[in-house]
């Protein structure tokens, strides 16, 4: 009894942990060769038409200095003339369509006798008509799919070159956690390897506390 409690509480908890994760995925590319420095002015610019963007800001500014960079502003608060790297950052929201097309098959009488043979001098046909398989219906439904992006643009000014370009993505079930696109900033920015560029999938637990049905 014991030995049965203790693998519907396993299961439970595997299918808990299971639920409450986001499937996040990250992607880089850098300018081979360019070495970062870590003490540059950087600005952190956005277009201030975009609203949802604008919220995040202060996010990025937080993330590049836990990164270990000393001078980091949100435009504004420094003249772009005075820095030596310009950071465009954006969050929004995708939406694909994705078609999903369904087959109805059967097998229906085809109208031809089989099992037909030589039996000495005689011929002979079974009176079993063949059958076949054949599509007898159709249908079609258009889905969508959602994935959320936080991207960042690197640009060196001194330059004239863009020298990192990096894409965090939220994709499929997000249980409308409310706080996404911050998480999926700080886990993005945490991510960046300035080294060499990367893409990969990850999974991303939810609190504890938010359900996830």
């Amino acid at each position: 009894m014991k030995i049965k409690i203790f693998t519907f509480c396993l299961f439970v908890m595997v299918f808990w942990g299971c639920a409450n994760k986001l499937s996040m995925g990250y992607y880089s590319v850098l300018q081979k060769g360019y070495t970062f420095n870590a003490n540059a002015p950087i600005v952190v610019i956005y277009d201030k038409n975009d609203l949802l963007s604008s919220g995040y800001v202060n996010a990025v500014v937080y993330g590049l200095q836990m990164q270990g960079f000393t001078s980091v502003y949100k435009e504004g608060d420094m003249p772009l003339s005075r820095a030596k790297n310009a950071v465009y950052m954006r969050v929004f929201r995708s939406i694909m369509p994705f078609p999903n097309v369904n087959y109805s098959f059967a097998a229906i009488d085809d109208g031809m006798l089989q099992s037909c043979y030589w039996y000495g001098s005689q011929f002979y046909c079974a009176p079993k008509a063949n059958k076949t398989i054949a599509l007898t219906g159709y249908s079609e439904t258009l889905n969508y799919i959602s994935t959320y992006h936080f991207t960042l643009d690197w640009y060196d000014l001194n330059i004239k070159k863009r020298v990192l370009y990096v894409d965090g993505s939220v994709n499929g079930k997000t249980c409308g956690y409310s706080m996404l696109f911050r998480d999926l900033i700080s886990h993005t920015i945490s991510r960046i390897d300035f080294t060499r560029p990367e893409r990969y999938q990850y999974y991303s637990d939810l609190p504890y506390y938010w359900p996830c049905n």
